[in-house]
């Protein structure tokens, strides 16, 4: 009976893909995908009063820088700390009204066409997120990305006349 079992087993197996069957066969990633470049960030954090440049595609120019600015409002009593991006002369951010940009998920993918709402801009700059310290209430965070964890900024890049989209992960 096992002997049986496995000589069954072995024909269906070797019977399941021929040449004139409709099973797909597994292809080369690189035929499926442009050419991809990758920039590890080594987790890199961003604080107070500090900056980080990206040159994503090792062009010697930076393609996004990562900023914070310190906005005082003495009518309100109240500290704003604004986190942002910024893009360059040849790469540009995904950009809305009230300087937004969409947040993406892990394997989405990055549109050519932005969405409704959304244009691709050069030297832009989008808002992430902002802390607020008063003397009246307790510190608190408020923009689109305040709360994210692995969420990705759409990023577009322009290099010897061909358009690159990609994302950076926040």
């Amino acid at each position: 009976m096992k002997d049986t079992l496995m000589i069954a087993l072995m024909i269906l197996f070797l019977s399941a893909c021929g040449k004139n069957d409709l099973c797909e066969q597994p292809k080369n990633p690189g035929d499926n995908f442009p050419e991809m470049l990758v920039t590890e960030l080594n987790d890199r954090e961003l604080k107070q009063g500090q900056q980080q440049a990206l040159d994503l595609d090792k062009d010697g120019v930076n393609d996004l820088i990562f900023a914070t600015w310190a906005i005082g409002d003495p009518v309100e009593q109240e500290d704003e700390i604004l986190f942002f991006a910024a893009s360059g002369t040849q790469s540009s951010l995904m950009v809305g009204e009230g300087n937004v940009s969409p947040r993406y998920n892990r394997h989405d993918i990055i549109p050519v066409t932005p969405p409704q709402g959304f244009e691709w801009y050069i030297v832009a700059q989008v808002e992430l997120a902002m802390k607020n310290i008063s003397n009246k209430v307790p510190p608190y965070w408020e923009k689109e990305w305040k709360d994210v964890s692995h969420k990705f900024l759409a990023i577009q890049i322009k290099r010897a006349g061909k358009l690159y989209h990609g994302w950076i992960e926040l």
